[in-house]
C-alpha cells in the first residue's frame, strides 16, 4: 500500500480494503489507515473523519497488549495527524489545535522502548508553525521553523536505513514549503518585495528535498511550480503568471487528484488584477464547483465575485457574494479565536503543570527556595497572561480590519537574516574585489546594481553581504574611494591642480560638479576649490 500512496490511489483504496480482512490486527490496522487517507486525499473529509475516529476507538482498546503495541502506536500517531490536516484544511483551526495538544500527550505517555519520537515531535512541531501562520502570527511560526530546520540538517542517519532517509526528505520538503509560504506572509506585511527572494529560496530546496524521495512524487515538479506562481503573483507579476500557467507541466494521471481547480483559483486572481471581469467570474466560478477551498481562499473568491458583480451593475448577485464573504468570514473569525483562546489554555495548563510540580519539590527544601520558585511561577503567569492579552488585541486588530473593509499595515524596517548560499556571497565578493582593482568604480554609472546585475541577483543581497564583510555602507564604501582617487590625481598629477571642478568630477565618475563637490566637502571637511588653491600655494 505504501507504494501507491503517491502514486495511484484507486489502487490504494483497492488493496486497503483487502487487507482490511487480515487476520493480522496491524494490517486490519493499517488498511482502514490507508483508506481514510484515500478519502482525504479525493477531499472528502466527513468519510475520512468518520474512518479515522473509529479506528482510533479501536486501537485504544487494544494498544494496552504488547502484541503489536509499537505498530498500533505508531498508526493511531498517522490518525492523529489525519484529523490535524482535515481540520486545518477545513479551516477549523480549533480542532486541529486540540489535535497536536493530543499528540503531544499522547507521545509523551508512550512507554516502549523502541519508539523514536524524534520525527513524531517533528511533525508536531511544524503543525503548530502551520496553525500559527494560518492565525497571521508569522514571525511566531518562523521561530519554530528555523528551529526545525537546525534541528533536522543535524539529523545524523544510518546510510543503509533506508526508512530514516525517506522520513528525513519528507520532513524537509515540508518545513521548506512552510518557510516559502511565511517569508511571502512577511514580505505583504512588511511591504518588501525583496523579501521574496527567500520564499524562492525555500521553495526551490523544498523541491530539491522531493526529488530525493522513494518512489518519486508525481505531483513534484507541478506543486513547486504553483509555489512558483505564489511569488511572482506576490510580486504583481499577473500577466507572467497567466504565461507560467499555460506552460505548466501537468502530472500524469497517476494519482487521482483534481488540480482544475487549483488552477482557475490563480487563475481568477490574476484576471481580477487585469481588470478581466468576464474572465475572472469564469474561473472563480470554476473554483467553487470542483474544490473543497480553505475558508481564506472562500473569502477571497467570494469578495472578487461581489466585487466584479458591483462593477457589472449586477446588484443581486453582487450583494449575494457579499453576503457570503460577511458569513464566511465571520466563520472564519470564530475558529480564530477559538484558536487562540486555546493556546492561551494550553499555555496556563502548562502554567499549572508547572506548579504542581513545584509545590510537590518544594516540599523537601527550605523556606527561601519556595519563595524563590513561587515568584519564578508568578513571573511565568504574567508572561502567559500577557501572551493571551497580545492574542486578544490581534482578534480585536484582524476584526476590525475586516469591519472597515481596510487593511492597515505598520511598515517597520527590520533587520533580516537573509539565506545566502555561500557559492552566490563568494561570487558577490569577488565582483566586488574586481570593480576595485579595475577601478570600475569611477565609471559614471556605477552602483550597487551594477554588481547585482553581474552576480544575477538582487541589490539586497548584494548589500546585505557588503556589510556583513565591510565595515561600512557600500555607497559610502565607494564615495570614499573616488575621493581617494581625486586626492591622488590632484596631489601627485599636478595637471589635474589646472582642471575645473567639473572636469575633475567626471574623472572619478560624478556627472555634476555640484555632486561632487558636496562628496568632497563631506569626506574631507573643505570644498575641491580651496584644496586645489592650498595646492598652488
Amino acid at each position: 500500500m505504501v507504494v501507491f500512496k503517491d502514486t495511484n490511489l484507486d489502487s490504494l483504496l483497492h488493496y486497503s480494503k483487502k487487507v482490511q480482512n487480515s487476520k493480522n490486527i496491524c494490517d486490519k490496522i493499517s488498511g482502514l489507515n490507508s483508506e481514510a487517507y484515500y478519502y482525504y486525499k479525493t477531499k472528502d473529509f466527513k468519510k475520512s473523519e468518520k474512518i479515522v475516529n473509529s479506528t482510533i476507538s479501536e486501537i485504544n482498546l487494544r494498544i494496552t497488549s504488547r502484541d503489536n503495541s509499537l505498530c498500533l502506536i505508531k498508526i493511531k500517531l498517522s490518525l492523529l495527524n489525519r484529523l490535524f490536516w482535515i481540520f486545518k484544511n477545513s479551516g477549523e483551526y480549533e480542532k486541529a489545535y486540540e489535535q497536536l495538544i493530543l499528540t503531544s500527550k499522547f507521545i509523551e505517555q508512550i512507554r516502549n522502548d523502541y519508539f523514536d519520537s524524534f520525527y513524531y515531535v517533528i511533525n508536531n512541531e511544524l503543525s503548530k508553525a502551520q496553525i500559527k501562520y494560518e492565525l497571521q502570527l508569522v514571525e511566531e511560526s518562523k521561530t519554530i521553523l528555523n528551529k526545525l530546520v537546525h534541528t533536522i540538517e543535524a539529523k545524523k542517519l544510518n546510510s543503509q536505513d533506508f526508512f530514516q532517509h525517506k522520513a528525513l526528505y519528507r520532513k524537509k520538503a515540508d518545513i521548506y514549503n512552510s518557510l516559502g509560504k511565511v517569508w511571502i506572509a512577511i514580505s505583504k506585511k512588511n511591504n518588501q518585495l525583496q523579501l521574496l527572494d527567500s520564499a524562492s529560496f525555500y521553495y526551490k530546496k523544498a523541491y530539491q528535498a522531493a526529488l530525493k524521495f522513494s518512489p518519486p512524487h508525481p505531483d513534484s515538479k507541478f506543486i513547486y511550480q504553483l509555489r512558483q506562481l505564489d511569488v511572482l503573483i506576490a510580486k504583481k507579476q499577473f500577466s507572467k503568471s497567466l504565461e507560467i500557467i499555460s506552460q505548466i507541466d501537468y502530472p500524469k494521471n497517476t494519482i487521482k487528484t483534481d488540480y482544475s481547480g487549483e488552477i482557475s483559483f490563480y487563475k481568477t486572481i490574476c484576471y481580477n488584477h487585469l481588470n478581466n471581469p468576464d474572465s475572472s467570474v469564469y474561473h472563480a466560478k470554476n473554483v467553487l464547483s470542483k474544490t473543497k477551498l480553505p475558508s481564506n481562499r472562500i473569502i477571497k473568491i467570494y469578495d472578487i465575485l461581489s466585487n466584479q458583480y458591483l462593477t457589472q451593475n449586477k446588484t443581486d448577485s453582487a450583494y449575494k457574494y457579499s453576503q457570503l464573504t460577511i458569513k464566511e468570514f465571520n466563520l472564519a473569525k470564530e475558529h480564530e479565536q477559538k484558536t487562540y483562546q486555546l493556546l492561551y489554555d494550553n499555555d496556563i495548563q502548562k502554567i499549572n503543570q508547572l506548579n504542581d510540580t513545584i509545590i510537590e519539590s518544594e516540599k523537601r527544601k527550605n523556606t527561601k527556595v519556595v519563595v524563590s520558585i513561587v515568584l519564578i511561577a508568578m513571573l511565568i503567569s504574567v508572561y502567559f497572561i500577557f501572551k493571551r492579552k497580545k492574542y486578544k488585541n490581534e482578534i480585536i486588530e484582524k476584526t476590525s480590519e475586516i469591519e472597515k473593509s481596510q487593511i492597515k499595515t505598520t511598515i517597520t524596517k527590520q533587520k533580516v537574516n537573509y539565506n545566502i548560499e555561500d557559492e552566490l556571497e563568494d561570487k558577490i565578493l569577488d565582483l566586488i574585489k574586481k570593480a576595485e582593482n579595475n577601478l570600475d568604480y569611477l565609471i559614471e554609472d556605477f552602483s550597487i546594481n551594477t554588481i547585482a546585475e553581474l552576480a544575477q541577483t538582487n541589490s539586497t543581497y548584494v548589500s546585505f553581504t557588503f556589510n556583513k564583510h565591510f565595515d561600512m555602507p557600500f555607497k559610502r564604501y565607494f564615495t570614499k574611494k573616488k575621493i581617494e582617487h581625486a586626492l591622488d590625481l590632484m596631489n601627485n598629477h599636478h595637471i589635474y591642480e589646472k582642471y575645473s571642478i567639473e572636469g575633475l568630477a567626471n574623472q572619478v565618475g560624478y556627472k555634476s560638479a555640484s555632486a561632487f563637490s558636496r562628496a568632497f566637502k563631506k569626506e574631507m571637511n573643505i570644498s575641491p576649490s580651496k584644496f586645489i588653491k592650498n595646492l598652488r600655494q
